[in-house]
Order: C-alpha cells, then sequence, then structure tokens
C-alpha cells in the first residue's frame, strides 16, 4: 500500500468514527489530553496548535489555558471531525477556537506562528513522522515548546484481546506487524527529537486506568477509535466469534460486578528547538 492510499485510509477510518470519537463514557482521550496540556505549560494568551485534534480532547484544555486572549487552532485531515469539533466549540462560547482541515504531516502555517505544538497520541500513526516534527520545530516561535504523547505500554488484556481479533482477518488481509518505533522508549525519543533539531526537555508517563460495562462497551469503544481500522476489515459473519475470542482475551481484566478495566500508560515529552535548548537548562 503507497504512503498516499494509507493516509486516505486513516482519514477515512476516523471520518467514520467522528460521531462516536471519544463519546461513549471511557475514560481515555480526555484525561490525557488534560494531561499534556498541562506539561506543556500553556499560559494565556498563547499562540498554540494542536494537530490531529480529533473531538477536542487537547483542543479544549488548551483554550482554557490560553483563556480569551489566546489563540488555539486544531487540525484534522477527517472533515467530520472539523465540523463536530467546531459545532462544540461554538456551543462551549470558545472564541479563541478555529478548527480547520489540515494535514498533521504537514501544517500549512508560517514558519514562528505558534507558542506551542501539541501533539496528542497522533506522531506516531503519520506516515513520516520525523519530517512532522521538523515541521513542527520550524512553525514554533523564539522560545516556544513542543509537546507530544505516545504509547508507553499497553495493558496486557487489551494487546492479547486485539490480536484476537486480528485472527479473525482474511488471509489476504495483512495483520498488523511491529515495526522500528521511532516513539519506542525515552533513549528512541530523544534521538527522533535530536534528528528533527529538537531537545528533550522533560519526559513523564502517566497512566490511566479505563472500565467498561463489559465486552460490548469495549467492543462499540474500538469502533469510535483507531481500532475500527482492524474491525472494519473482519467479515461480519466472523463478528460474533471474533467478539467471543477478545472476550476470552480481557478475562484477565474482569473486575467485581462483571466489568472491564483496562490500564494505559502514556509517556508525554517536552522538546525545544536546539537553538533554545541553552535557555531551558538555565
Amino acid at each position: 500500500m503507497t504512503q498516499s492510499a494509507r493516509s486516505n485510509a486513516a482519514v477515512e477510518v476516523f471520518e467514520e468514527a467522528a460521531s462516536s470519537y471519544d463519546r461513549i463514557g471511557v475514560s481515555f482521550f480526555g484525561p490525557f489530553g488534560a494531561e499534556l496540556v498541562g506539561r506543556a505549560g500553556i499560559r494565556p494568551g498563547d499562540r498554540v496548535l494542536d494537530v490531529g485534534c480529533g473531538r477536542g480532547a487537547v483542543l479544549f484544555p488548551a483554550a482554557d489555558a490560553t483563556g480569551p486572549t489566546g489563540r488555539v487552532t486544531g487540525i484534522d485531515l477527517a472533515p467530520a471531525m472539523v465540523r463536530l469539533t467546531e459545532q462544540d466549540a461554538r456551543r462551549l462560547g470558545l472564541t479563541q477556537v478555529d478548527v480547520r482541515v489540515d494535514d498533521a504531516q504537514q501544517p500549512d502555517f508560517p514558519p514562528g506562528t505558534f507558542d506551542a505544538v501539541l501533539a496528542g497520541l497522533v506522531v506516531f500513526l503519520l506516515p513520516e513522522p520525523q519530517q512532522a516534527l521538523r515541521t513542527y520545530a520550524r512553525l514554533l516561535r523564539p522560545s516556544g515548546r513542543l509537546a507530544i504523547s505516545t504509547f508507553a505500554a499497553q495493558d496486557a488484556a487489551f494487546t492479547a484481546a486485539t490480536e484476537a481479533l486480528a485472527g479473525h482477518l482474511p488471509a489476504n488481509q495483512p495483520r498488523p506487524s511491529p515495526t522500528a518505533d521511532p516513539f519506542a522508549d525515552e533513549r528512541t525519543i530523544t534521538a527522533t527529537m535530536a534528528e528533527a533539531g529538537l531537545v528533550v526537555a522533560a519526559s513523564t508517563e502517566h497512566r490511566i486506568e479505563s472500565r467498561f460495562r463489559d465486552v460490548g462497551h469495549w467492543m462499540e469503544w474500538m469502533w469510535s477509535r483507531g481500532g475500527r481500522a482492524l474491525l472494519r476489515h473482519i467479515p461480519p459473519q466472523r463478528h460474533d466469534a471474533a467478539t467471543a475470542d477478545a472476550a476470552q482475551a480481557l478475562e484477565a481484566a474482569r473486575v467485581p460486578g462483571g466489568g472491564v478495566s483496562l490500564t494505559t500508560a502514556i509517556r508525554i515529552t517536552v522538546a525545544v528547538p536546539h537553538a533554545d535548548a541553552a535557555s531551558v537548562a538555565t
């Protein structure tokens, strides 16, 4: 599959998921987004870019942090995400928020536009993440900062359940396979940032617990997010069997009362352009 085809497929997945994305009663994107904004040190009056803004998990906490004197721009390639998030911003009266269709791989803004660029659980999904990081660095004003979140550890039960679902893909459908991860750990992230002309100023981990009523609720959540990319390729006649296998894998995460509890860890990295590193250290 070409890079362009992969990008189009990803947009299609999130376009389909937009109406339910982060809207089915599971604590996940919201807490992670708020933590990213807190670690980024957003100040009143800042100009902020949120790349791959989705339904606003990072965008709205950033708008709260900048206040009405700031400006927060959210971009996403899925038009439905943009439309719905823009409606949410208007309903909340956030006049400092602007949401538009644009590419997180290469945002179309002049150099030195923003005090902060934020990327919540998105950079590792891009076709060329290091190219994206170089672009983000150019968009920063002097003393600006980039803050990204990436996965540090998935719950073992989540990984097992996802693998169980993948076992029901058609024979001609490529299975998810491990690839070199430029955000695998702190050492790798530091090297990745350095290649993009950035210096890591801070790196922290943050964990949250996500609760699900039952396996059906977990499947609904999977359909509402990037997991849709896997589920949409499972033949309809295999859905029941796939769900049953996922349920068996999730038994390890059962809690009293019949629900499911999964713990996810993310790593939040704050970086600055190489030229600004000395001022951060002092």
